[in-house]
């Protein structure tokens, strides 16, 4: 079995480029994809919780599927970036990672491209989205800084991982580029 972890800011383009890859593989591979709604979005009101057993919980069910590829869209780094922890309160969880050929996908985009990157996802996403942007300021430049500080402290962050990771810039929406690139980290 080999994990992709994604991570990467709103609008990065984590579901976008899995979405690829599960298209790509199909038929090749038996692939188990955990959403963002299965890894990030439950835990997502507790910001200062490391949330390890959660995560621990999370990846021994998945692994137990026995895909040949299980992927992981957001997992423990965003957390905590979140808690605002190092990555040592997640050795535990990276010690289950490793047996399983992990490999962590950061998805970056250009900080100046990030505020239109976020004016354009508003217009398109749904309700529960947008009301979540306002939890982050009060205007979009406001809430771009909050994403490339949060951009900043997941690629800070990564390199504390004892996982391999690859560092993918997605700001020209070269996702095809992007999903060869990956496949030959998967085979």
């Amino acid at each position: 079995m080999k994990i992709l972890i994604f991570e990467g800011i709103a609008t990065s383009g984590k579901s976008t480029i899995t979405g690829y890859l599960v298209k790509s593989l199909k038929g090749e591979m038996r692939i188990d994809l955990a959403t963002e709604e299965q890894t990030h979005l439950p835990i997502m009101a507790q910001r200062s919780d490391l949330n390890t057993l959660f995560f621990k919980d999370l990846i021994n069910e998945r692994t137990l599927k026995h895909p040949d590829l299980l992927i992981f869209d957001r997992l423990y780094i965003t957390q905590a970036y979140r808690a605002k922890s190092d990555l040592t309160e997640y050795l535990i969880i990276e010690d289950i990672l490793l047996p399983h050929s992990p490999h962590t996908i950061i998805l970056k985009v250009d900080e100046g491209a990030i505020t239109e990157r976020i004016k354009a996802a508003s217009e398109h996403r749904e309700e529960k989205w947008l009301e979540y942007l306002k939890t982050k300021g009060n205007n979009f430049e406001e809430i771009a800084q909050d994403y490339i500080d949060q951009q900043r402290g997941l690629l800070k962050l990564v390199k504390q991982s004892k996982l391999p990771y690859t560092v993918f810039d997605t700001t020209n929406h070269d996702y095809g580029t992007i999903v060869e690139e990956i496949l030959k980290i998967i085979r």
